[in-house]
């Protein structure tokens, strides 16, 4: 310049060539505002050289526009693209090499703009002049080609984009047998290719291509080599080979900034993948800063704004969104927006991304409404620039799908997120990752729904593709794996969920070891079937082993440590240790009183729990104090109707209950319902609840046809909600059948069980509200006196026991006794002392602390025996059955004397006198240390014993204790009754045969 300044005056044209290869090499610098200053002033002295229009100021209106859009102002660029392309076209041939250079500029431009068919139509004039005036030289045709490609790529259209890559690098290879550097650019695009169909290391070969292509022909290019090497950490990064990924990064940085200090754009660019790398690694704080490192070197960089700042802000407001700093995450996307609409007045696919980011810090806030608008903004966007079946629009169609999830309707959530997949579907070779989590969304949608047979097809279909083509992500795969447990669980299938579990803890323990939180929410899955299948030990290990991973690795998070005691709590209550469950309630009320007072959530529920335990324990009045601790802290949160402080009520009144202080109960309920029906519509189904708890209150009461009014109310507004409420719609249809049952009305209360039981049948996955359903049939049915029919019935219950829960020794050996029941009143004596005897084994094996069902299966296998005639063995049984009352009861319990009677009778059927005499007296003897002396029933045993003295030819003896027995029978009893005027008979009998005269008067 310096040369030319000496000889030439200043302004001369030749200075402005001068002054254009200086922009040119600044533009090539990343120096764009010093660039667009010299090409300015290069074009100053040309436009005083030269006519508007001519073809010497071609270049340097080239040069500005390339600055232009180096810059993100693609709007002036192309302005000045379109006037450079204009002229050329008035100079030169169709076919001059800086025509078609022009075209692809402006193809280049439209692309940027979102406006991809027009980009495309550009490069396709570009590509047909290469063909027809360049048909040879195959390296510039291979780069339009993967112009196009470029294109097409964004546009989704895949394998249109794949066939034009191949046949650029088909030319490449023709064109250049030994290599180029040029080939990199199409193992780069073939690589984009394969990261879309998820074959990770299949890119990562292709990128190692690439670089070793560039590293090879030309290595000073440092830039391309940084490039490749920051593609490769991307693909790593993503493959969650987060070290791996970073030492890429981190050496292309060095690269660069050895290199090519001045090329600030791609610096900031690795910059910001490592910023990636941290965020994914959950090490936000250092994101943060190489996210920031990075702004403030594009801000410098590009004065007036670029889309590469936009993309950083969008990176740290993201990282603030992960950190759950939603205000600052809303402030910097809110930047970025600005930014682009100030780049994109029109709109671009940015902004639409940009809009639903801002959405998904709404969604995290669980600001559903205003997400749900930012997405559909989004979705307005996208239309202007993407056909309806595009790829983009398949995810903010899953976006709105996930929000309206959150909200409960799940129909429309439904229907959207299948939208998205019929979307993403079509695109299926290309768009595995969308297909799996869109099946994902709509299993969770379906489990929801208590569809579980069909969440679970769709859970098992995503499972199948993460599994096929992306099998190193674990976590994704664990959590699919999961929700197949969850949907079996409430299935009650629990072997099969605890396999599903298992297989989800297997997979954390051995690829996500570092995720403890996770690791700690599947070994509490895992206890919940445990303790579901009454495998309490099991269970409470698991749920030990999470608080062991909580209090090591989560010293701070207190609220979790607290849940996993109340979690071993819960546990512990089932094996009715109550003081240990209380205890570590009481640890884990603490915790929360200590560090989240202002939570009053968690210290209700707290609350709550610790009152249900002292209610189990029959300290109710210190129950119900706990129960006003959580009202009082309710009333205070919410207003005075407000569906919480119902709750609360409810739980008071239940307490009331149990107390059988049933008019205290009602109103309890009757105020919650009062709430209730000023909280929600009159039909809600919450207010069923209440309803329910009421009509209970009163078929308690005996006050059966108001009970019934109740549960009708209640049935009436469960069939509305049906089916989401089909399992407490069938259980009130069973009660209503309770009462009528209850009433004598048999025929009616069957026409409600059956309905329920059709119910049950439908939707089988509470096998236990079934098996309940069919043994109250069967005991409508026993009291219609149809054994037959009540017999199949519980045949049926025992079965489904046997399949369902065939760890429940408790039912299974009730539902026994209940047969035998049935099969004794048929005197089918063999058939039911079969049942007993199976019972008993239960009892003995399983409960052997268990005394009243032990001694009440003894005394019905006696019963049986008695009955065959069996006296010795039925004698057996009863003396069994006295040792074990007598063991396990206070000495003046008169269930004792009861077997007392029965071993009594059963001798004098043997016609053991002398020891049914002296199992009566001892029957005598206690009831008259515990009853009154006039009671009626030491009169009744004196009855006996006279019978006895009969018998044993002792008439005396008998008289006597007749005489006694009419003495009490008279100051008990009415003179009507016909005790009296039987013991009258007995005893003017032996006094005529005696031949004594007695005065019966007194």
């Amino acid at each position: 310049m310096s040369i030319y300044t000496r000889y030439y005056p200043n302004g001369h044209v030749y200075i402005a060539y001068i002054l254009n290869y200086i922009g040119y090499i600044l533009y090539l610098e990343d120096k764009h505002d010093e660039a667009q200053k010299i090409y300015e002033r290069a074009l100053a002295i040309q436009q005083k050289h030269y006519p508007s229009g001519h073809v010497d100021m071609a270049d340097n209106l080239c040069g500005i526009g390339n600055v232009h859009y180096g810059q993100g102002l693609y709007d002036q660029a192309l302005t000045f693209y379109v006037n450079v392309l204009e002229i050329l076209q008035k100079y030169y041939f169709p076919g001059h090499d800086a025509i078609i250079c022009t075209l692809n500029n402006i193809g280049f431009i439209k692309r940027e703009q979102g406006k991809y068919d027009e980009s495309g139509d550009f490069h396709r004039q570009a590509l047909a002049l290469q063909e027809k005036y360049y048909p040879s030289y195959y390296g510039n045709i291979a780069n339009t080609l993967n112009h196009i490609f470029e294109v097409l790529f964004a546009q989704s259209k895949y394998d249109e984009a794949l066939c034009y890559c191949q046949r650029a690098l088909a030319l490449q290879q023709k064109y250049y047998p030994l290599g180029s550097a040029s080939m990199a650019w199409s193992f780069n695009n073939i690589s984009n290719i394969l990261d879309k169909q998820g074959k990770y290391n299949e890119v990562i070969d292709f990128l190692r291509q690439a670089r070793a292509t560039v590293e090879k022909h030309r290595a000073s290019d440092h830039s391309s080599i940084a490039f490749y090497m920051n593609n490769i950490g991307i693909i790593l990064n993503k493959q969650d080979r987060h070290d791996e990924a970073l030492d890429y990064h981190q050496r292309a940085l060095e690269m660069q900034e050895k290199h090519c200090p001045s090329y600030q754009r791609e610096i900031a660019n690795t910059l910001n993948y490592i910023g990636h790398v941290f965020s994914e690694q959950k090490k936000y704080d250092e994101a943060l800063k190489f996210y920031e490192r990075a702004l403030e070197m594009q801000e410098k960089h590009y004065s007036n704004g670029h889309g590469s700042i936009t993309t950083t802000l969008i990176n740290i407001g993201t990282t603030f969104r992960q950190e759950q700093k939603f205000d600052k995450a809303i402030e910097y996307h809110q930047k970025a927006l600005e930014l682009q609409e100030k780049l994109y007045p029109s709109g671009s696919i940015i902004t639409a991304d940009i809009i639903n980011r801002i959405g998904h810090v709404l969604y995290d806030e669980r600001k559903y409404d205003a997400a749900i608008d930012y997405y559909r903004r989004a979705l307005s966007v996208q239309e202007n620039f993407y056909s309806d079946d595009h790829i983009e629009v398949s995810h903010t169609f899953s976006f709105i799908g996930s929000t309206l999830y959150k909200q409960k309707k799940y129909d429309e959530a439904l229907e959207f997120h299948q939208k998205a997949l019929t979307i993403q579907e079509k695109y299926h070779e290309y768009s595995h990752a969308d297909i799996a989590k869109s099946l994902h969304f709509i299993g969770n949608v379906l489990y929801s729904q208590e569809k579980y047979d069909e969440a679970i097809d769709f859970y098992q279909r995503s499972l199948a593709i993460r599994e096929k083509f992306y099998p190193w992500c674990y976590a994704d795969i664990a959590t699919v794996l999961s929700n197949i447990g969850n949907a079996l669980y409430e299935q009650r299938k629990y072997d099969e969920a605890l396999d599903f579990y298992q297989r989800a803890l297997t997979v954390r323990e051995e690829f996500d070891a570092s995720n403890h939180d996770v690791i700690a929410e599947n070994l509490i899955n895992i206890a919940n079937i445990l303790r579901e299948q009454e495998k309490y030990n099991e269970a409470i290990e698991f749920q030990q082993r999470a608080l062991i991973i909580r209090e090591q690795h989560y010293t701070s998070d207190h609220v979790n440590i607290a849940y996993s005691l109340s979690n071993i709590a819960n546990i512990v209550s089932m094996q009715r240790k109550y003081d240990e469950a209380l205890d570590l309630y009481q640890q884990a009320l603490r915790i929360h009183e200590k560090f989240f007072p202002s939570n009053p959530v968690d210290i209700v529920n707290t609350l709550i729990d610790i009152a249900d335990i002292l209610s189990k324990q029959g300290k109710h009045e210190e129950a119900i104090e706990f129960q006003q601790r959580a009202l009082i802290i309710r009333e205070e949160k919410y207003s005075s109707c407000h569906e919480k402080i119902a709750d609360s009520l409810n739980r008071i009144g239940h307490i009331r209950l149990n107390q059988k202080e049933y008019n205290l109960a009602i109103d309890y309920f009757q105020r919650a319902l009062t709430m209730l029906e000023k909280w929600y519509p009159s039909d809600h189904v919450d207010i069923a609840e209440t309803l329910r708890n009421i009509g209970s209150t009163l078929y308690l009461q005996q006050r059966h046809d108001e009970a019934l009014d109740f549960h009708q109310r209640a049935m009436t507004i469960y069939e509305k909600y049906y089916p989401r409420s089909r399992e407490n719609f069938a259980t009130c249809l069973g009660t209503i059948g309770n009462i009528l049952s209850g009433q004598g009305k048999y025929d009616e209360a069957l026409g409600f069980y059956h309905r329920a039981l059709t119910l049950y049948n439908k939707h089988a996955s509470n096998h236990s509200n079934t098996i309940t359903c069919l043994n109250n049939i069967a005991q409508t049915l026993k009291n219609q006196r149809k054994y037959d029919e009540a017999f199949d019935f519980q045949q049926q219950a025992l079965a489904l026991l046997r399949s369902n829960s065939c760890n429940d020794q408790l039912r299974i050996a009730t539902s026994l006794k209940d047969i035998g029941n049935t099969l004794f009143q048929q005197r089918k004596y063999d058939e039911s002392l079969e049942f007993y005897e199976q019972a008993l084994i239960i009892f003995e094996e399983y409960y052997p602390n268990d005394h009243i069902e032990i001694v009440d299966c003894l005394h019905w296998v006696a019963a049986n025996l008695y009955k065959k005639s069996q006296f010795d063995l039925a004698i057996e049984y009863l003396e069994r059955c006295l040792l074990v009352k007598e063991a396990s009861l206070h000495p003046k319990d008169l269930s004792i004397a009861t077997i007392l009677e029965c071993l009594s009778q059963v001798q004098s059927w043997r016609s053991e006198h002398e020891l049914s005499l002296i199992y009566e007296q001892n029957r005598f003897f206690m009831r008259l240390k515990v009853l009154p002396a006039d009671h009626e029933d030491i009169g009744l045993s004196l009855s006996n014993i006279g019978e006895i003295y009969e018998k044993l030819d002792k008439p005396t003896l008998a008289l006597d204790h007749y005489q006694q027995a009419l003495t009490i029978y008279k100051k008990c009893l009415p003179h009507w009754h016909s005790n009296i005027s039987k013991m009258k008979g007995k005893i003017d009998r032996l006094s005529e045969e005696l031949e004594i005269e007695l005065d019966l008067q007194h």
